[in-house]
């Protein structure tokens, strides 16, 4: 009895197991034919002068150049690859519609297939984001306020600057405090600092405008205003400013190829300002880093002298601040004795030695760098106070030309009357 009630149950396990592997291959068979099916009604839509066929091997260029026949011809568009994709498409294009391939090729590579009115591109995503972000940043910068920076650089003599006891660190609206009452100060102008001469005694200080400074400086020959740049920037920005030239040193790499490489000398400043809003408040955080170079020329190399200062602080509008402390030495060569005597040549019996001597000064420069930060609006409120303005004014004239009317309309009325 046993035997034959466990014969049936082993042999309908398989058959089972056999009925399911059909069902799977019958449902395989069915979706295979429905592609097809599918490939079929659409080779069929579309009319096989519009199919193209691509091999997985050929590369980008070349796919773009025959799908741009195919886009010239029926849709009078040119095709471009901005993309930096530079190899083989990698997917076969068998038979299919030319939109239909591009698209593939796209998806397959990670392009974007951008229409244009007159072209088609291939570009990269990243470009893509990147242009939506330049036209945000470009509407934001709209209304994106500004900031003005004055600077002067002035190199002026250490020894004199002293004597006039400067306390640079005074420096509000334009003034410093200064020293009046110094040993010496009959060297000093009366029309610049209105100070009496010969007053050595008195002590005291009292507030110097900056551009009066800078004139009497000058005017006395203690020093020179090297340069004074205006520059606005944006908030968040950078704005380079040089003064000076660019020199080259010729060098001959591996190859043997003769090249040059610049350098840039003279006044550079650089600034990156951002208004920064604190307690309803705005205040300028501003990165500045401003150099003063020369280039002399020698057998071997060229020197290049530099003076630089890299600063970060934060001011308010309008505030004004100062970086010194850089320090340079000129030495000159003074020929002292009885005149005339002292410029003989030297075989004019060595009276030159006689009556004459060579004195060398060495005078040491302070270089002192003034730096003014000012807030200003942005082009759309500029724009929009100036065309208010001129409403302002036009509607101005009307009445200006209204009232002169009205006279000559009193007259001719009198005159008829």
């Amino acid at each position: 009895m046993k035997t034959n009630i466990d014969k049936p149950e082993r042999n309908q396990t398989p058959q089972i197991f056999k009925g399911y592997k059909t069902m799977r291959y019958i449902k395989l068979i069915i979706i295979i034919g429905m592609f097809c099916a599918f490939f079929r009604v659409s080779a069929q839509e579309t009319p096989s002068d519009r199919l193209v066929t691509i091999s997985e091997t050929t590369h980008i260029n070349d796919a773009v150049q025959i799908l741009e026949s195919f886009y010239w011809r029926y849709d009078k568009k040119k095709m471009i690859n901005l993309s930096s994709f530079n190899s083989s498409i990698g997917v076969p294009i068998n038979a299919l519609p030319y939109k239909t391939a591009l698209q593939l090729i796209a998806l397959k590579n990670n392009l974007k297939v951008v229409e244009q009115a007159g072209y088609i591109s291939l570009t990269d995503p990243t470009q893509q984001e990147e242009k939506k972000t330049e036209e945000k940043d470009t509407q934001a910068n709209l209304d994106t306020k500004q900031v003005r920076i004055n600077a002067v650089v002035m190199l002026a003599d250490k020894a004199y600057l002293r004597s006039f006891g400067i306390d640079w660190s005074t420096l509000l609206n334009g003034s410093v405090s200064a020293t009046i009452g110094f040993p010496g100060a009959q060297n000093v102008s009366d029309e610049g600092l209105n100070i009496s001469a010969g007053r050595s005694t008195g002590i005291g200080s009292t507030k110097i405008q900056v551009n009066t400074l800078l004139r009497t400086i000058e005017s006395n020959q203690k020093g020179t205003v090297l340069a004074e740049p205006n520059i606005l920037v944006n908030s968040g920005k950078r704005g380079f400013i040089q003064v000076g030239q660019d020199f080259s040193v010729k060098s001959v790499d591996e190859a043997g190829n003769t090249t040059d490489q610049f350098f840039a000398t003279g006044v550079i400043m650089t600034v990156d300002p951002t208004i920064v809003v604190s307690d309803s408040m705005e205040v300028i955080h501003l990165v500045a880093s401003i150099e003063r170079s020369s280039a002399t020329p020698g057998a071997v190399s060229t020197i290049i002298n530099k003076s630089k200062s890299s600063t970060e602080l934060v001011l308010f509008d309008g505030e004004e601040t100062v970086i010194g402390g850089l320090y340079d030495n000129d030495e000159v060569t003074i020929r002292s004795g009885i005149p005339i005597l002292k410029d003989l040549p030297w075989w004019v019996f060595g009276i030159r030695y006689l009556t004459g001597y060579n004195k060398v000064e060495r005078k040491e420069r302070e270089l002192v760098i003034i730096l003014k930060v000012e807030i200003v609006e942005g082009v759309k409120q500029r724009l929009n106070k100036a065309l208010s303005e001129t409403a302002v004014e036009e509607e101005a004239a009307q009445a200006v030309d209204q009232l002169i009317e009205k006279p000559d309309s009193t007259a001719t009325s009198e005159s008829s009357e």
